[in-house]
């Protein structure tokens, strides 16, 4: 009886366990750590990353989004301060064309995704960003990947 019940539950809980490793994490490490305060911000500042991953958006039913991404983010931007209330622009361009997805976590566990804002570039603006830990997700509409770049920006 022990192993019926024990059996039912670990079939009930499979899908959820499945479900969970098709989607993005946020408490895995990113690949690279960048810290900034609002006037950092105030020039563009920009970092190059491979787009794309194997996990697909489609699988995770956490989301209402479309591409392909890592499961652990790209990048972790620490914003420090922002005393000025300004808003922070968040843009993945995609060289050669490629078609590029932007997923982003901030630090109150909102999430947010754009694709296509710009052309094929996806462009995520955040009025009043808090100080704290955005994750970021360079992601690509297709299952190839490709080479991008995150460019990150303050404005009043």
């Amino acid at each position: 009886m022990r192993f019926i019940i024990a059996a039912t539950v670990a079939l009930a809980l499979t899908p959820l366990g499945a479900a969970a490793t098709q989607c993005p994490d946020f408490t895995l490490p990113a690949g690279k750590d960048l810290s900034y305060s609002e006037d950092d911000l105030w020039s563009e500042r920009r970092h190059g990353v491979t787009a794309g991953g194997n996990l697909s958006l489609w699988n995770c039913s956490q989301f209402d989004a479309v591409g392909f991404v890592t499961r652990q983010p790209d990048f972790h931007v620490y914003l420090s301060s922002n005393t000025k209330d300004r808003k922070i622009r968040f843009k993945i361009t995609g060289d050669d064309g490629c078609d590029t997805v932007l997923l982003i976590n901030t630090p109150g566990a909102a999430w947010l995704f754009n694709d296509d804002d710009e052309g094929l570039d996806p462009v995520i603006r955040v009025r009043s960003a808090q100080a704290g830990r955005y994750d970021i997700w360079a992601g690509t509409f297709g299952p190839d990947a490709c080479m991008a770049t995150l460019h990150l920006e303050a404005f009043p």
